[in-house]
């Protein structure tokens, strides 16, 4: 996994360390400001207000993806940025996430009626668009670098009927959104079918995780919506009571 964090160095470059979470490695390298879209950060510093006036347009498209804050806050400095060892960028970045997600966890607890009755109505008039829309909103409530979601789809396909007729048909197949910053639609092939197989004995309860290693980074858990199973596979470095119980209550609010 991964770890990137930003500092904006000046109002058109970008100081972009990351960290392999395992291999606890550090690399640095800067960007131009007009590459910050491509980039899946998980948090953002500005330290100079003249270069957050200048920027201020690109920076509202960014903070719907992660945290953009006052290095002053944190003490820090470009120069003190760039020269952070390994064990404390990891302190810095588990304080960042833990208050972005507490934020993000809140809110929806504020507003969990709301957005269980939306996702309910988009849940029976466009499924995709529901994927889309919880795999947004599940990303940022985990505070993940990445997730994937595998949902059961119909597909049509042509088959011959018993007068050798071509006729559509609908096919059962497994489909997937996955990404780090943006979540890309894929048709599922064997490996996903398999996949869905190996977990049919988790889908017991409404919603379950199924395996966290925090080390790794890796997350695992199983729902279902209207008896239809769905596996979720992330990357987060923690996964509290809170998450834990904002994840269920969604979930129990989405039966119908």
């Amino acid at each position: 996994m991964i770890i990137s964090l930003g500092f904006i160095r000046s109002s058109s470059q970008v100081l972009i360390k990351e960290l392999n979470w395992s291999q606890n490695s550090l690399e640095t390298r800067i960007i131009d400001v007009t590459d910050l879209a491509d980039e899946n950060l998980q948090a953002l510093f500005v330290h100079d207000n003249e270069h957050f006036s200048s920027l201020v347009g690109l920076l509202e498209k960014e903070k719907a993806h992660y945290p953009i804050l006052d290095a002053q806050d944190e003490n820090l400095t470009i120069s003190s940025f760039e020269t952070l060892p390994a064990q404390q960028f990891k302190d810095l970045y588990m304080k960042v996430l833990n208050r972005w997600t507490l934020h993000q966890n809140l809110n929806a607890i504020e507003d969990l009626y709301k957005i269980t009755t939306h996702f309910r109505e988009l849940w029976k008039k466009d499924r995709l668009s529901f994927f889309e829309e919880f795999w947004y909103w599940m990303k940022r409530n985990l505070g993940a670098t990445d997730l994937t979601i595998l949902f059961n789809d119909v597909v049509s396909t042509e088959e011959k009927d018993e007068n050798n007729e071509k006729k559509d048909r609908p096919k059962l197949t497994q489909s997937l959104l996955s990404g780090t910053k943006k979540a890309n639609f894929q048709q599922g092939a064997a490996k996903e079918k398999e996949l869905m197989q190996n977990y049919l004995d988790k889908f017991h309860d409404v919603f379950e995780v199924t395996e966290f290693n925090s080390p790794k980074g890796q997350f695992v858990a199983t729902a279902q919506i209207e008896r239809s199973p769905v596996i979720f596979m992330a990357r987060t470095v923690q996964l509290n009571q809170l998450q834990r119980t904002l994840l269920a209550g969604i979930f129990n609010g989405l039966q119908f």
